[in-house]
């Protein structure tokens, strides 16, 4: 009996490094829960196997040391995803039907209105709303038309109360933010050099390249970095991450860019990139912000944050308004006008999609043109979920789709989502 429970408290153990790595290293890839409930999983077989292995230990002893080792095992990386907030304890187990939380507030109250009253077809919608069984990703879909919400669907269990990680419109949210700290005169401008906000790095040996990056460069994606997107921290980014060519040279999409620009918004401001959020941004949409995972001291820019689909929308409506909220100028419309502007009018990185081609990038928002020649922005995160902006329209679309690489169909997800914009 003793060395049956030794050798699954070792285990056990040896599991929670595991989980506490994983969970703090790689939480960037699908279902950042998925770790405790596989090694639990792993667990479980173990003892279902010590069941038949032949020793002196009873079954019933055998039993209770394999689900108390489960029970622990899943106790303590609980515990340690309360205490060093990994992601929302309240998150659906992994291959659940939605990958998100329930949140216990009120999303944004839009005003409502039938797209009948804006000449859309009810024949059209309802032949579309039927193929839509097709789209095995999709989680969210809202149509917000002249500041009124006409379409909201939502699919595989989850409502209006679903959070959902929309992974890099953070790189959005965030520039946002860089905005309002130059309009709130805590950074001079976007021009502004980048390692002048770090002096703790400033014995590091950096090369002519990195001393002229820009607070603009890491908006539009334009840093020259020579590494890979995946993720870098803002101490690997500062530091380790080497540019392979001056900055403007060319377009690179690179993640650890907005990690960069949430470190300089705490820095600047004096306040976590999420407090000051909280005050300038989400307080004057009337929204919220589910969960924001912060590594190494801060919030992390380009991915994993939580929002329903209505504060999307909402945080979509700032910039389709030109910033204007209800009257208030929140967001500086000037800056508005740099967001979209155009940086990159090529790069072999631009895709052409059935639904879309990509033509550049401005402050974290891509510009596409759809297959009728309309242009449109969006905020776009891994897996499909989008703010898309249709401004002659007067329209916002939030798509939210599931990180979930076993049911993923690109050409049937490009498809209805042509077909969506061909309807809008």
């Amino acid at each position: 009996m003793r060395r049956h429970v030794l050798l699954f408290t070792t285990i056990t153990i040896v599991f929670i490094v595991l989980g506490f790595i994983v969970k703090s290293k790689y939480y960037y890839f699908p279902y950042p829960n998925l770790i405790e409930y596989f090694l639990s999983f792993v667990l479980l077989i173990i003892t279902l196997v010590s069941l038949i292995w032949k020793s002196k230990t009873g079954l019933k002893a055998k039993l209770l040391t394999g689900f108390a080792s489960i029970l622990f095992l899943m106790g303590i990386i609980n515990f340690l995803n309360f205490t060093f907030k990994w992601h929302p304890l309240t998150l659906n187990p992994p291959f659940s039907k939605s990958q998100s939380f329930e949140v216990n507030y009120e999303p944004y109250e839009w005003k409502t209105e039938t797209p009948e009253n804006y000449d859309y077809d009810n024949k059209v919608l309802s032949t579309y709303f039927d193929k839509l069984d097709e789209w095995g990703r999709l989680r969210g879909l809202l149509i917000v038309k002249d500041s009124k919400l006409i379409i909201e669907k939502y699919f595989s269990g989850t409502t209006k109360y679903s959070a959902f990680n929309v992974h890099s419109v953070t790189k959005s949210v965030t520039s946002a933010l860089v905005g309002l700290s130059i309009q709130h005169d805590y950074i001079k401008s976007e021009n502004d050099l980048v390692l002048s906000f770090f002096p703790e790095y400033q014995d590091n040996p950096f090369g002519d390249f990195k001393k002229a990056l820009t607070i603009k460069h890491l908006l539009s994606m334009r840093g020259g970095w020579a590494g890979g997107d995946g993720f870098q921290t803002v101490k690997q980014c500062v530091t380790k991450e080497y540019l392979h060519v001056m900055p403007d040279t060319e377009f690179k999409y690179f993640t650890g860019s907005q990690n960069v620009l949430s470190a300089i918004v705490t820095k600047s401001t004096g306040q976590s990139t999420k407090e000051f959020a909280d005050k300038v941004l989400f307080a004057p949409l009337g929204i919220k912000n589910g969960f924001w995972r912060e590594v190494d001291g801060y919030y992390i820019g380009g991915d994993e944050s939580y929002y329903t689909a209505r504060d999307l929308a909402r945080f979509g409506e700032l910039f389709l308004n030109k910033g204007n909220i209800d009257g208030k100028q929140v967001l500086d419309s000037a800056w508005i006008d740099k967001t979209f502007e155009n940086y990159t009018n090529t790069s072999n990185e631009f895709s052409s999609l059935e639904s879309y081609d990509e033509v550049g990038y401005g402050f974290c928002w891509w510009i596409l043109k759809t297959k009728d020649n309309r242009t449109i922005y969006t905020a776009r995160g891994k897996g499909g979920q989008y703010i898309i902006l249709i401004p002659d329209k007067k329209i916002i679309a939030v798509i939210i789709q599931e990180w979930n690489p076993l049911k993923k169909n690109e050409a049937v997800e490009n498809k209805l989502l042509g077909e969506l914009l061909s309807i809008l």
